[in-house]
């Protein structure tokens, strides 16, 4: 009977050390995570600016600082170009404002487009605008629509 007694001691004993191992073992990983994680490590990288779905007049460059909305456009259609309406560019659940830009665009051109916005953002804030350009092929006199999504930080 007292032999039985020592082994019934022995499963516990074994089965606490097993527990506080891991246990100290899930601490350490806890204590590692929540340390890179006020390291910052876990945070990604800011979104880096970039333009998509245009067409024949293609954003370059792109610039958001407070109200003022610049974006830097050429020709890639080969041909000349006719502005016909005023560049529109909508951000977030803002209304459409209009740009200003000179009507004609020859072949491998570049025009500034620059928009003034109903409301002003601030620095090293997140932005993605829509923007559409109306334009008419010297060529062909077809008019066309050249839209796609800018984005950013504002600077």
């Amino acid at each position: 009977m007292k032999m039985r007694r020592i082994q019934e001691g022995v499963k516990g004993q074994a089965a606490l050390e097993y527990l506080m191992t891991y246990g100290w073992a899930i601490l350490v990983i806890l204590i590692v995570g929540v340390v890179l994680w006020q390291m910052g490590v876990f945070n990604p990288a800011s979104t880096p600016p970039g333009c998509s779905g245009f067409s024949h007049i293609v954003p370059v460059d792109t610039k958001l600082s407070g109200d003022k909305l610049q974006v830097f456009v050429t020709n890639e259609a080969g041909t000349r170009l006719e502005v016909t309406v005023a560049p529109t560019a909508t951000i977030g659940s803002s209304s459409p404002v209009t740009g200003t830009i000179p009507g004609l665009m020859r072949p491998g051109s570049t025009k500034d487009i620059n928009f003034t916005l109903s409301n002003s953002f601030t620095s090293g804030e997140y932005y993605r605008a829509n923007i559409v350009i109306s334009y008419t092929n010297q060529l062909s006199g077809m008019p066309h629509k050249s839209s796609g999504y800018c984005w950013g930080n504002v600077e």
